[in-house]
């Protein structure tokens, strides 16, 4: 059932990037702002009816969670999380790191998971125990010298505001969450940051990175996984930080000091 859930994620994500590159290069990427002020475009509602209705077709059993559906989890034994539209805001923009997220979890934790960026043409994915691939080529995290100059760190453009910031790495920003954390299993970025994510910002690309060898976790002592039943995901925000060694995340906490915590509690 795994390798069925995986084409299927696979399948799913790559025709939803079809019709939101079609989207994209129509011009047709205006956005409104939602009540909790993220933006939404037409392509968004698009890409998640799409996602949807795929998923009542061949899992009909299966709950389902989404940014512009349902966020509170479902009770069922088999999930899908989805983020229809990753980088809204680059897709109404014009830029090109956008894409969808597709996660199937059991039991409120990650199996499988494919998120695919249609402009730069990369499709990761990953299935719970079987490693991660790139484009189909299996993919491992590489493990460069920690203060190596021409490391990159990838991070959200609210970093800045809410933390403060000493590490010795190139510092980008390129606005799509899901694609931060998928650079770190190709060795392009030596950490990423996100500060404010949702759980379906980042419940495909979490197990992506794990099973590429890298390392990622929630700051504090709440984590995402399991997801909890009847809780409403928009509702909660979490800190998550990936590496690709134990040496980077030990380097990340004590250079990433959170501006709103007590001198006692500023460790990540």
């Amino acid at each position: 059932m795994s390798n069925q859930r995986l084409e299927f994620a696979k399948y799913a994500a790559i025709e939803t990037g079809k019709i939101l590159l079609d989207h994209f290069h129509n011009g047709n990427r205006q956005g409104e702002l939602k009540t909790d002020k993220t933006l939404v475009t037409k392509a968004d509602r698009v890409a998640d009816r799409l996602l949807q209705d795929l998923i009542e077709k061949e899992f009909p059993a299966d709950g389902i969670l989404s940014e512009e559906g349902s966020t509170v989890f479902p009770e069922n034994e088999h999930v899908w999380v989805l983020d229809p539209l990753d980088g809204t805001v680059n897709f109404s923009l014009g830029l090109h790191y956008w894409g969808v997220s597709v996660a199937h979890l059991k039991h409120g934790v990650p199996q499988t998971a494919a998120v695919y960026f249609p402009v730069v043409e990369e499709l990761y994915t990953a299935s719970s125990g079987e490693g991660a691939e790139l484009n189909g080529t299996p993919i491992l995290v590489s493990n460069p010298p920690v203060d190596s100059p021409y490391a990159v760190f990838v991070h959200c453009s609210r970093m800045h505001s809410l933390y403060q910031v000493t590490l010795p790495y190139k510092t980008r920003s390129l606005g799509a969450a899901a694609y931060h954390l998928c650079l770190i299993t190709k060795g392009t970025a030596l950490l990423a940051f996100e500060s404010t994510p949702k759980l379906w910002d980042f419940a495909a690309s979490w197990l992506i990175v794990k099973e590429a060898g890298g390392l990622i976790r929630a700051n504090g002592s709440t984590q995402p996984f399991p997801a909890q039943n009847g809780f409403d995901y928009n509702d909660h925000q979490y800190s998550i930080i990936a590496a690709a060694s134990e040496a980077v995340m030990d380097k990340a906490a004590a250079g990433i000091i959170n501006n709103k915590l007590s001198v006692e509690e500023k460790r990540l």
